[in-house]
């Protein structure tokens, strides 16, 4: 469980967002969802499998503001578990999402300030659930908050080029949910000076780029760069861009070499066939080797598509921190809807990150794409994510894979199936690898206009090289949902 002094964060970090525009027009809601889950292996075992039950418990709370001069979001749900023949493992753990961007003085001076709270398995060789409820042992609590004040300097009135000073800093908070130690605090920080022209450029528009980012302040650890990009606009469809640059690490990823630092060059070429359409494409090297770079999404009247691929140096508080808590938008841009509660959006991750505190190369490749038709909804979400480790002789692979469909039977009742698939490896003698599956069935009957019911049933096995480390486990419950 999080300490009375992460609890005091989270709490704080509501606060300062809540009280950014006091007098401004608020939206929100509040409710509370709660689930009876009966399973027959309770601990995910291989052998002596114990059946059970949890009572999980979870109120939400979440606002909005649009304005001129204020935009902020708030989404914060705590999860409370209860284990009637295990109280030892009761515990309560924290999902928040805050996003605050403001404009105290008009086109100068801006403030923006972003808190997370989740939980991130950081452990696969512990028996895990895709939900962390079977084997808490194997997640951890994270949280984070940064603060970026952003000074914009016009030059010519922003003709020729406007200076964007941002002094970033921040905090990210981790804590073992199988350790009682009080967890780690690491201070971070995020320099950046950016240069970028103005109108007098719209054929041969420009850049300039220096950043200094410390994935742990205390240390001086963390990477910096500095980069030119100038691009050429053939048309609307059409542009080329050339960026040339100088990596420094500090204390971060090594190549294999053992080089840390070096020149860098990329070309990204776009194409926007339409309005609905866009795509890019990049290829470059850099003191660790050859990088790739794709981003492309495709929107029409009944599903879109979109996929990414890049490569960059992480480390494990910086991509905690970047993980999406709260999933607010799907890709039509319509609000992603709980199934049991449809009026709210949902406050959980489906893909998270299994990583060792470390710096690492990661080449993430994602794909997503969602198709409505009537009362037939069905998605996709697919991932593929190589981590090379710095220091820790453990490189991994992670194929993840959801798939989804829906229909909505009559005005109350609504049916899914939902499908994850996890491969993860390992390369390295001892490496743990397995494969994991979930299925899970649902039906969801609405009530009321401020209650939901909702019946789930499902199974997981996971198939894993290493002795003991196969389970199975069948799961039920029964879900009921309140808007207040």
């Amino acid at each position: 469980m999080i300490p009375r002094l992460r609890s005091r964060y989270v709490l704080g970090l509501l606060l300062a967002v809540l009280a950014a525009d006091a007098s401004a027009s608020w939206r929100g809601a509040a409710g509370v969802r709660s689930s009876l889950i009966l399973t027959d292996n309770l601990f995910l075992t291989t052998d002596d499998t114990e059946s059970g039950g949890v009572i999980q418990v979870r109120p939400y709370f979440s606002a909005s503001r649009a304005g001129n001069r204020v935009n902020a979001s708030i989404n914060y749900g705590p999860s409370v578990l209860f284990y009637p023949q295990n109280s030892e493992l009761n515990d309560v753990r924290h999902t928040l999402s805050a996003r605050m961007s403001s404009e105290l003085i008009e086109r100068y001076f801006f403030l923006d300030v972003r808190a997370n709270a989740n939980q991130a398995l950081l452990n696969p060789r512990v028996n895990s659930d895709f939900d962390a409820i079977g084997n808490p042992d194997a997640f951890t609590q994270q949280a984070s908050i940064s603060i970026t004040p952003r000074i914009n300097i016009p030059v010519l009135d922003g003709r020729f080029a406007t200076v964007r000073i941002e002094p970033g800093v921040g905090f990210d908070f981790t804590e073992s949910t199988a350790d009682g130690d009080g967890g780690l605090s690491t201070p971070t920080r995020d320099t950046r000076v950016t240069v970028n022209s103005g109108p007098m450029f719209t054929t041969v528009p420009w850049s300039v780029t220096w950043r200094r980012q410390l994935f742990d302040a205390d240390e001086d650890r963390g990477f910096g760069e500095v980069s030119g990009r100038v691009g050429y606009i053939f048309s609307p469809r059409y542009r080329l861009d050339l960026i040339l640059g100088y990596d420094q690490g500090r204390d971060a990823f090594r190549a294999a070499d053992g080089e840390t630092s070096g020149l860098r060059w990329e070309t990204i070429f776009r194409w926007t066939p339409n309005r609905r359409a866009r795509f890019q494409f990049g290829y470059g090297e850099r003191y660790f080797g050859e990088t790739y770079r794709f981003d492309g999404q495709y929107r029409h009247k009944r599903w879109v598509f979109r996929s990414r691929y890049n490569v960059t140096v992480q480390s494990a508080t910086s991509e905690l921190a970047q993980q999406e808590v709260v999933p607010l938008r799907d890709l039509f841009g319509e609000p992603i809807r709980d199934p049991f509660d449809t009026d709210q959006v949902l406050t959980a991750t489906v893909i998270t990150p299994v990583i060792v505190n470390d710096t690492f190369l990661r080449d993430r490749f994602e794909l997503q794409s969602l198709y409505q038709k009537g009362r037939n909804t069905a998605s996709v979400r697919w991932f593929v994510t190589r981590r090379e480790y710095d220091q820790a002789d453990l490189d991994t692979r992670d194929n993840q894979m959801q798939l989804r469909y829906s229909r909505r039977m009559s005005n109350r009742l609504t049916a899914s199936a939902v499908v994850n698939f996890w491969d993860h490896s390992e390369e390295n003698d001892d490496g743990f690898d397995f494969f994991q599956d979930a299925v899970d069935l649902v039906l969801s009957y609405r009530l009321g206009p401020r209650a939901n019911l909702g019946a789930r049933i499902g199974r997981l096995s996971r198939d894993a090289e290493a002795a003991g480390g196969d389970f199975s486990e069948h799961r039920a419950s029964l879900d009921f949902s309140l808007r207040f």
